[in-house]
């Protein structure tokens, strides 16, 4: 008897143990028997208060969900288009499913107790289930928990070794097309075929391994009532994981708070904003809805080492701050440089609107790089920070804020700059983050040029062959902590942050060394 079919012969209520045919008994198992589990059905709720985007990690089917090229879209990449899996043996993208089921007019079933064993043996609070085409020809179509009928839903069945029952609807199914760039979660019904997979996510119960599972069963119901000859596999969905890497020193730790810090040969320029009403006197120039503070209770501010610069998108304006350092005052304009800065979104920060822009460096010689002036390689180019919208809704990563970089370059398409996001920078409020960029210019006939972002301290993008320019003039020419809402669409309301602890330097400067004099409540990330 296959799998399928013993996991037929051991389910159901009690008209489902009558003789019948084998045809007959799968079509009241999937139809006659979710009738009976629809009322047992409990409906499990995801998400968590954490604002660590690791511990935030689910299977997600709406707006920047599940998409061909990544698991959250513009957040992490699958490793391979239509994505990961591990099969029975721990073999990544193996061929070896955990079970096998045809597609019969009803629907289908597998034995899923190993890798539910599996989950629990690791105290996992969630299992996605990857399903996939292993033989046969054509496609499936299986209704989605968004199939208005609870007896269509996929179930996860739990029976326990003490004759006990739950049933699991699934807290996400989606299914992976590379015709769309979109998220297609939210669409009923799922589809999987030689060019599409199908992932479903289930909450488990705490107490799954203590209770001594003896058998689980995933139930699909066909939304076509048309068998197929396709034969599909279940297997173990690989998460995408936030990048481990160590953080990294650099100049910043000899310098206790970076005190002293602007000593180092290598740093060019360094300033906290601790020099009272002279503090302007450091930049070429310092405008916008700025000014220094050393409490704002109201913004829930809490000082990184000392004073800081408060910076506000105004209600109805895009302009937030113009802040430069030009680096012509080292006699010669650089081309390669890094810029540190600690950066702090206060408790009224909600981008609802729209994106826009943040510090970053520039050379755009008041010609070319910005503002839909296009660059060509001889005119200028920038590479801002920019931020998206806050995460909203039932988004994993509700109220954190995604990061990137806003690029005007040589290669660029259009007249407007491209945004390439930073896939771990997704920031909460009310905590200081360490944020560095590198930009390393190309020479004129070569695509050589490298950008590099850490936070704190930790690498998290680094692209290279960029091209920036064409000639030689085009130089580092500013850092610039430039805050704009837009586009042009302006701040929808008053919101602030923080910025402190600039440090330029020639060499990788890293996150600073906090004194005993610093506050000692400040979360690191």
């Amino acid at each position: 008897m296959s799998n399928s079919a013993s996991a037929i012969s051991g389910l159901g209520c009690e008209f489902l143990h009558k003789p019948m045919t084998f045809a007959a008994r799968i079509g009241h198992l999937i139809g006659g028997l979710l009738i009976c589990l629809a009322a047992e059905l409990s409906v499990a709720a995801g998400g968590g208060a954490s604002n660590e985007p690791a511990d935030r990690l689910r299977l997600y089917e709406g707006e920047g969900g599940a998409t061909c090229s990544h698991f959250l879209a513009d957040i992490l990449p699958w490793q391979r288009s239509l994505g990961d899996w591990l099969d029975a043996n721990g073999k990544m993208y193996g061929d070896e499913a955990f079970d096998v089921a045809s597609v019969t007019a009803i629907g289908a079933v597998w034995e899923v107790t190993n890798l539910v064993r599996k989950w629990a043996a690791k105290n996992q609070a969630r299992g996605a289930f990857f399903l996939r085409a292993v033989g046969g020809t054509g496609y499936a179509v299986f209704n989605s928990r968004e199939n208005r009928t609870p007896t269509n839903w996929p179930i996860l069945v739990l029976e326990y070794a003490d004759g006990t029952r739950e049933n699991r609807k699934p807290i996400a199914d989606t299914h992976l097309n590379c015709s769309t760039y979109r998220a297609i979660g939210r669409i009923d019904p799922l589809v999987i075929s030689g060019q599409e997979n199908a992932l479903l996510e289930f909450e488990l119960p705490q107490y799954l391994e203590g209770r001594k599972l003896a058998r689980a069963r995933l139930l699909m119901t066909n939304a076509k009532g048309q068998p197929s000859t396709l034969r599909i596999g279940v297997f173990n969905t690989v998460l995408p994981a936030f990048p481990a890497n160590a953080p990294r020193q650099g100049i910043a730790a000899a310098f206790e708070n970076d005190r002293g810090i602007e000593k180092h040969p290598d740093v060019v320029f360094a300033s906290g904003f601790d020099e009272g009403l002279m503090w302007k006197s450091k930049w070429a120039n310092a405008s916008g809805e700025i000014d220094i503070v050393r409490d704002s209770p109201s913004l829930r501010f809490v000082p990184l080492s000392g004073p800081a610069l408060r910076i506000n998108l105004k209600k109805g304006s895009n302009y937030g701050s113009d802040v430069r350092f030009k680096t012509n005052v080292l006699g010669k304009e650089p081309d390669d440089l890094y810029f540190r800065y600690y950066l702090r979104f206060a408790d009224d920060w909600n981008p609802t609107l729209d994106g826009g822009k943040m510090p970053g460096m520039a050379g755009t010689y008041n010609t070319a790089g910005w503002g839909g002036r296009r660059s060509d390689g001889t005119n200028g180019w920038s590479m801002r920070g920019g931020f998206l919208r806050i995460f909203e809704g039932d988004h994993p990563m509700r109220g954190l804020t995604q990061l990137g970089t806003y690029a005007y370059h040589a290669g660029m398409g259009s007249q407007y700059g491209e945004y390439w996001p930073w896939p771990s920078a997704l920031l909460a409020k009310n905590r200081w983050y360490c944020i560095e960029q590198r930009v390393k210019l190309n020479s004129p006939n070569a695509s050589d040029g490298v950008l590099q972002i850490w936070l704190d301290g930790r690498l998290i993008m680094e692209r290279a062959n960029l091209r920036y320019r064409s000639i030689d003039r085009l130089h580092i020419e500013d850092v610039w902590i430039n805050i704009y809402h837009g586009g042009i669409d302006p701040s929808p309301h008053d919101q602030h942050l923080f910025v402190d602890n600039v440090v330029v330097a020639r060499k990788y400067i890293g996150p600073m060394i906090l004194g005993p004099e610093s506050n000692s409540s400040l979360e690191k990330h």
